[in-house]
């Protein structure tokens, strides 16, 4: 056994403390523990010695912890298990203070011939009375109209949209029902709590329940000031979801490292959603809505999301009330 490389570091870490391990390194270590006694590569533990495995799983020993950081680090075993890993790793993330919360996202529209666009850049700046957008849609839509590589940056501009807040209050986030950013703070970190707050409010739909918690857990992930506790108790709901699917080791199309898992709902037609994250963090990193053939239709990268302690100054609209020069729209 010892000739193996993962093992090796096993039985070099045997005599240890026990240690207390996480709710997803207690799952990815059962899983392991199987994996290792089941897998015909590998000389299969005598029955004592698998119980023994067993029990310093359950006992939480810094072993099962080599296990569970070493083998199934590399090797996930389920969808569950990287959105519970995902969990741990956003609760270690401090999220910082600032004025204004920063989202930079990368979006490409494709899958549809003659009308796919971008890739186009998208970023905003919530404070929790003031919503700016520096948004390259106009442009890339114009680039495209003319049959253009490059984008017009005249056509970009800094908007101030904070008036455009449905019901004249502050900044939200979140898909539906939405939260400003007080709310947020006092939304509850348990996850079955939160899995009940956030649905409250959500009006009826024929997108189906798992739809609407799958979008806005996502949503608030990828684009709100969620608390490290917060984030923890998103992941945690997203696992709770069923039939969501692990899809693998991939890459985002910024060329990170990234985990993906998907969920499908094309029995609703809404298509199918994936989901790459870095689990060791907790991090959003891409988001594709694919057809039911597996097209991918939009894919949003995030590429930077954070605080920030100033923001850039709105600048005139391209057309309507206060643009310069004035144009209508």
């Amino acid at each position: 056994m010892t000739e193996d490389p993962t093992l090796r570091r096993v039985a070099d870490a045997n005599p240890v403390p026990g240690v207390a391990l996480s709710t997803a390194e207690e799952a990815r270590a059962d899983a392991i523990l199987e994996r290792i006694t089941t897998a015909p590569s590998v000389v299969r533990p005598s029955r004592p010695r698998r119980r023994w495995w067993a029990r310093a799983a359950a006992g939480g020993t810094a072993l099962a912890a080599v296990v569970a950081a070493g083998v199934l680090g590399t090797a996930p075993a389920s969808a569950e298990l990287v959105l519970l890993e995902a969990a741990d790793g956003a609760a270690t993330q401090p999220v910082g203070d600032g004025e204004y919360w920063y989202v930079h996202e990368r979006v490409t529209e494709s899958g549809m011939g003659a009308d796919d666009l971008g890739p186009y850049d998208r970023e905003v700046w919530h404070s929790r009375d003031t919503f700016l957008m520096k948004d390259e849609t106009s442009a890339a839509l114009a680039a495209a109209e003319h049959g253009e590589s490059t984008m017009d940056p005249s056509l970009v501009r800094v908007l101030d949209l904070t008036d455009t807040v449905e019901g004249g209050g502050p900044p939200v986030f979140g898909g539906n029902p939405q939260f400003t950013w007080d709310e947020l703070d006092e939304l509850p970190t348990d996850p079955a709590a939160l899995t009940e707050q956030l649905t409250a409010g959500m009006p009826a739909s024929d997108h189906g329940y798992e739809w609407d918690l799958w979008s806005q857990a996502v949503s608030l992930l990828q684009g709100s000031p969620a608390s490290s506790e917060l984030r923890r108790a998103l992941w945690q709901v997203l696992a709770g979801i069923p039939g969501v699917e692990l899809v693998g080791y991939t890459s985002d199309s910024a060329g990170r490292d990234a985990t993906a898992v998907r969920a499908d709902f094309s029995d609703k037609n809404l298509g199918i959603e994936e989901l790459l994250l870095n689990p060791v963090s907790g991090a959003v990193l891409e988001t594709r809505l694919m057809d039911d053939d597996g097209t991918v239709l939009l894919e949003t990268t995030v590429l930077e999301q954070g605080p920030r302690d100033g923001a850039p100054a709105p600048e005139p609209p391209l057309c309507g009330p206060g643009s310069v020069p004035e144009k209508s729209c």
